[in-house]
């Protein structure tokens, strides 16, 4: 833990010591909120199976946009799953006297396995939040061309990004190794503590570690870059063309068909500017991480790693609360969403509203006809 209660600056400067202060008040209020992340993470697990559940209804299979927001859901729930592994394996601790040496060997794999799946799932939801946006201002911008609002464009955005995040997922397995503690101390379950009876234990592997970490610190570079500051800067370059875009349709004859591509497209801003909110800021810290290796403690003084540290688990809690508010704008600003979230929660079957299909430059008139065939 990077927070101290011993303040280096006491008896040398009035200002660094008043800084050293606040900041190490915000170190403990943050961790306190990190240690009960898991308890965010659970409810945004909850809710993100719901939302999944509603955008998967027949309804929302009108826009490619709505298909990747479920996938987007679905990888923040494997995200979370995480936290949700680490609570379970310590409920089952409190409960069993003791882990016999092959359900500890399992435990340590589970705990690496889903460390290397969140990473890869994050990178993925990352990216797909960025072709959201992107999608949306293709739609406005080129409304003739039919290839960017036919929902199946979702599956050749959703396979590019996975295979975009393969590359920088194949160093993440070899960044662990399971070792066995030596002695007898760890292994007897009547003279120590349920919390510290461990046959294993994980540690950062030679390969990943050795010739001072240039392996260690190249990936996080290349990770920091290519799977957050990458996606967050081009999302701030098409948010700012999106924007545009809306302003132009404002001079634009009000229609049925305008005012919902308006709303969608405020739909979209709402959701992704949050989410990349907290997205750069982790990926300005993940790229500077390998310039704040040091054996150096704490105590002597306001280090560049205790910043990091505090400001990566302060945004990955933000990052948490801003996934799971993704149903509930949903439910706020897109009518559509609404009334497909009440016929699943009332267990009615789902209805496609009728569409409005313009064919030869000509829209149909068919009163009964209530929504745009692309959005």
């Amino acid at each position: 833990m990077v927070c101290t209660t011993k303040d280096p600056y006491k008896k040398k400067s009035d200002v660094k010591s008043f800084f050293f202060k606040q900041f190490n008040s915000l170190c403990f209020a943050v961790f306190k909120v990190y240690d009960h992340e898991v308890y965010f993470a659970s409810a945004c697990i909850i809710l993100n199976l719901f939302h999944v559940m509603v955008l998967c209804r027949k309804p929302m299979r009108t826009s490619p946009i709505y298909p990747i927001m479920a996938f987007v859901a679905l990888m923040d729930i494997l995200v979370m799953l995480y936290d949700v592994n680490r609570l379970a394996v310590e409920i089952v601790q409190e409960h069993t006297d003791c882990f016999s040496l092959e359900e500890d060997f399992t435990v340590q794999q589970m705990e690496v396995f889903w460390d290397c799946f969140r990473n890869y799932a994050r990178r993925c939801s990352t990216w797909l939040s960025f072709c959201i946006t992107l999608i949306r201002v293709l739609v406005i911008k080129y409304p003739l061309n039919n290839a960017f609002s036919k929902p199946f464009t979702a599956i050749y955005f959703i396979f590019g990004v996975i295979l975009l995040c393969a590359p920088i997922h194949i160093i993440d397995p070899y960044r662990f190794t399971i070792d066995r503690y030596e002695g007898d101390a760890y292994w007897n379950c009547d003279d120590y503590p349920v919390a510290y009876n461990r046959y294993y234990y994980i540690y950062d592997s030679e390969f990943y570690t050795e010739n001072d970490q240039i392996v260690a610190k190249v990936h996080k570079i290349a990770d920091g870059t290519i799977s957050k500051l990458l996606p967050s800067i081009s999302a701030i370059v098409v948010t700012i063309i999106l924007i545009r875009q809306m302003k132009r349709m404002k001079h634009v004859q009000s229609t049925s068909k305008s005012r919902l591509s308006r709303s969608t497209s405020k739909l979209v801003l709402a959701l992704t500017i949050p989410y990349f909110f907290a997205v750069f800021p982790l990926g300005v810290v993940c790229v500077l991480s390998p310039f704040s290796f040091t054996n150096k403690l704490p105590d002597q003084g306001l280090r560049l790693y205790a910043v990091l540290g505090v400001a990566e688990r302060l945004f990955s809690v933000i990052l948490v609360i801003s996934t799971a508010t993704h149903m509930m704008v949903c439910l706020i600003m897109s009518s559509e969403y609404r009334k497909t979230a009440m016929s699943f929660f009332q267990c009615k079957p789902a209805k496609a509203g009728n569409l409005i299909k313009v064919s030869n430059g000509r829209k149909c008139t068919d009163s009964s006809q209530q929504k745009v065939l692309y959005v």
